[in-house]
Parts: C-alpha cells; structure tokens; sequence
C-alpha cells in the first residue's frame, strides 16, 4: 500500500514491521512523533493504534513461487503443471482462464474444464486468434450458461495478441505465469510465476477481463 508519499511510506513501513514482529509501541510513537511534530504524546498513541489496528485486520495475501523446470531440477517451488491441475480441479465456483496457446496436450483439463461449467462452475475462457487454435472446437461445441468463451480477435498489428497467462479461481486464487497451455509450457521449458491467495488481486484480474470486454476488446464466441 502507498500514500503517495516517499516519507509516509517509509514509516508505514516500519509501524507495520513492528507490529507484526510484536515490538513495543514506544519506538514506533517516537517515530510519529518525530514525523509529526506538533502532535502530543496522546495524538501519537491514538495515531499508532489506529494503524496497529488496521494492520492486525488487513486480509492476508500470501504468494508462492511457480516453476517449470528441466527435470531432474530440484526447486523449493511449486511445480506449475501442478498447480494448474490443482486450481482447476479444486474450483468449485468460478474459473477465469486466458488461452494464448492451447495444445492437445491440455486436452484432460479441457475435459475437467467442461465438467466443472456443466456442475455450475462458471468459467470464463479468454482466448487469442481463436480462428488458428483448433483445440478450442470442443470448448466451443460446450459453452453456454456456465462457459463463455471469448475471442481476442487478429487486429491490425499483426504482432499484437493476448500473451498474459492466467488462472483465477472462486475469486480467490490467482496463477500468473509465463507459462503457456501445451507440454513446454507446463514441462519443457524453463518457466516462472507466483500464485497468489488474495481475493483482491482477484477481483483486480475479474475486472481487467470485464472491462476489456466491455470496451469490446474480447468479442464473446
């Protein structure tokens, strides 16, 4: 979080160091005194609780690593071929996913795909030139209520494309990785990303795509 202001932010900083490693508040009420001079020892407490207090009930986000490595790599990471299984099969309300290339490699997750929208998950597909992607023909043979496909369709600079890859689920967990849809992508190659618990970052992806769409960027299939 940033106030906008260097100096602010280096002390918002410090209070929330120290109030999560549990340290005293008089340190931390001498540093807003300091910044604040005209403030009293009484306003200077007030001020701290209120930030402590803030800071104790701030959601928490936590990220991992994500990695596609040569085999017989040894990582403390999470693998992504893993973690892309793990998210989808774990889903249970919603499903956010961008395709900038889809192998028939992935054509299990297609299936688990298609059996979570006919259980009510909802699933948003986002999908580059889906004209030159033939895996997409039996996704789009199932969408329907609960999965909508949309197309980022070929614009006049021919370089231009959907290249984000990402996985959202029950707006909470959030994949986003270099990493693409086929076998390189989730095996061969040497691949990186963070997979995040946080509902905000979220909402925050939810809303890119919606606006997107709304600015008709993505054309619903």
């Amino acid at each position: 979080m940033s106030t906008g202001n260097i100096s602010l932010d280096i002390l918002l900083d410090e209070l929330k160091d120290s109030v999560l490693a549990g340290n005293s508040s008089d340190d931390n009420v001498r540093a807003i005194k300091k910044r604040f001079q005209s403030v009293t020892d009484k306003e200077a407490k007030d001020i701290y609780a209120l930030v402590a207090g803030a800071i104790k009930i701030a959601p928490k986000e936590n990220a991992s690593l994500v990695l596609t490595a040569p085999a017989g790599f040894s990582f403390k990471a999470k693998a992504t071929k893993n973690t892309v299984e793990s998210l989808l099969e774990g889903a249970t309300k919603s499903i956010l996913i961008t395709g900038y290339s889809l192998s028939d490699y992935f054509k299990d997750m297609v299936d688990l795909i298609i059996n979570k929208s006919q259980k009510g998950v909802f699933v948003k597909f986002y999908v580059n030139h889906i004209e030159s992607q033939g895996t997409f023909d039996k996704l789009c043979r199932y969408k329907g209520r609960f999965l909508k496909i949309y197309n980022y369709p070929k614009a006049e600079d021919a370089m231009a494309a959907l290249h984000a890859k990402v996985i959202s689920v029950d707006g909470e967990k959030t994949l986003i990785t270099s990493a693409n849809l086929s076998y390189h992508g989730q095996q061969g190659n040497i691949e990186m990303g963070t997979v995040i618990d946080s509902k905000a970052i979220a909402k925050q992806v939810d809303d890119v795509f919606t606006q997107l769409v709304f600015k008709k960027v993505f054309v619903e299939v």
